[in-house]
């Protein structure tokens, strides 16, 4: 009998003691857990955290994730902790930074994630995201919340470009390229437009405004025949003639959504020497008459309104001269001095682009002495002040006759005596 009670007593002893220790490991595992997760108000907490499903995620897109964490065990816990987040459908990783866990206290920590933009993960439907609660003891907890990505809700994407005369060219020439873009997001797409540039030449032009819709839309009943999920983009860009040969990065970017995102890609373009004919390059003449001190002026004529000339004048030193461009025409205004001596004067016109010189005039102006002009206001007056004069001696003249003949009327007369006459 007392054999007995010693075995149940043992058995008893036994029990307790499995009992209290499966107890402590249990507390030990409860000591802290995450209670609820947050993905862009998406709330997961209770069995959501084992099977819950976040959708729809756009590649690309970015993503906070509120994490709520409990300490609830009975044991005394103060010891730093950290958040961990990660995916085969994240673009990185992410730690939270360290932060303490306190028994029975609530916490949470938000931290910020980004899709990645591989169209690969397009592929499967569903993606894990597991989020890790550790203890610097190595203790952790983990959940797991489903993905379901699909493609961008704004995405525009350059998927062809098409050059007339192949990535190469000529200064002067016309370089063209045909652009293809796509709408690849879930949301039609208004003002789209393309650029194309050279940024190290300073050039660039853009498409006019477009729109496109999504596949899904193109592809239903309730398109129309304007509706187009993808198109062809035109463009052109002038090569100034006075481009050095080189290889330029030739850049392609399409705007979208509302001009806040882009896509681009970059070629490399070669550019050669470019040649341009001499005879589109003429000048009215070559030979002109003109006074001292009077100006005179030449014209030039390009036959090429795409290239970029420059002009220039060498050899002048009878007077001074202006050269001003408008369009294809170039004046060259000669002003000649006022002391300059007769004779011919011979001086340069060039016409250069870029560094090449394309043609030379040799250009020949008279210089002849001014003609004396009649200045007939003088002439009048002169002949005014004569008359005045003449008429004053007239005046004199008539006032001396009179005079003289006031004279003799005063004078009296003396009878003749004739020497052989008798008197008694």
């Amino acid at each position: 009998m007392k054999k007995n009670i010693k075995i149940v007593t043992t058995l008893m002893l036994l029990l307790i003691t499995l009992f209290t220790s499966a107890y402590a490991v249990s507390a030990a595992d409860e000591q802290f857990e995450i209670t609820k997760v947050t993905i862009e108000d998406v709330e997961f907490e209770g069995s959501d955290l084992i099977d819950g499903v976040y959708a729809p995620v756009h590649l690309g897109e970015k993503l906070d994730i509120k994490v709520e964490w409990e300490g609830i065990s009975d044991f005394s816990i103060e010891t730093d902790a950290e958040i961990t987040v990660d995916g085969d459908a994240l673009k990185d990783d992410v730690t939270s930074d360290e932060f303490q866990i306190y028994d029975n206290w609530h916490g949470s920590e938000t931290i910020s994630v980004e899709i990645d933009n591989d169209e690969d993960l397009l592929e499967d439907d569903m993606h894990l995201l597991e989020i890790t609660l550790e203890l610097d003891n190595g203790e952790e907890r983990t959940v797991t919340i489903e993905l379901d990505v699909s493609r961008s809700r704004n995405e525009v994407q350059i998927y062809d470009v098409n050059f007339g005369r192949g990535l190469q060219t000529e200064a002067g020439k016309l370089l063209t390229a045909s652009v293809g873009v796509s709408n690849e997001g879930n949301e039609d797409e208004e003002d789209i437009y393309v650029v194309m540039s050279i940024p190290e030449l300073g050039l660039m032009t853009r498409s006019d405004r477009f729109d496109l819709v999504t596949q899904d839309f193109e592809d239903s009943d309730d398109a129309d025949d304007d509706d187009y999920s993808k198109l062809h983009k035109e463009l052109s860009l002038d090569v100034p003639a006075s481009t050095k040969s080189g290889v330029y990065d030739l850049h392609f970017e399409v705007f979208y959504n509302d001009g806040d995102d882009k896509d681009e890609q970059v070629y490399s373009l070669v550019v050669g020497a470019g040649s341009i004919e001499d005879s589109e390059i003429s000048i009215d003449t070559t030979s002109q008459t003109v006074e001292a001190g009077k100006a005179i002026v030449y014209k030039i004529t390009f036959g090429n309104e795409n290239v970029d000339y420059n002009v220039k004048v060498t050899g002048l030193d009878f007077g001074t001269y202006e050269v001003r461009e408008e369009n294809d025409v170039a004046y060259v205004f000669v002003s000649t001095k006022e002391d300059a001596k007769e004779g011919s004067y011979d001086f340069e016109i060039s016409v250069e682009a870029g560094n090449e010189e394309l043609k030379t005039f040799d250009v020949t102006t008279n210089v002849v002495k001014a003609e004396t002009n009649v200045n007939y206001s003088d002439v009048r007056q002169g002949l005014e002040i004569g008359f005045a004069v003449l008429l004053i001696i007239l005046v004199i003249l008539g006032i001396v006759l009179i005079a003289k003949r006031l004279g003799k009327g005063n004078e009296v007369e003396e009878p003749a005596v004739d020497e052989d006459q008798t008197y008694y």
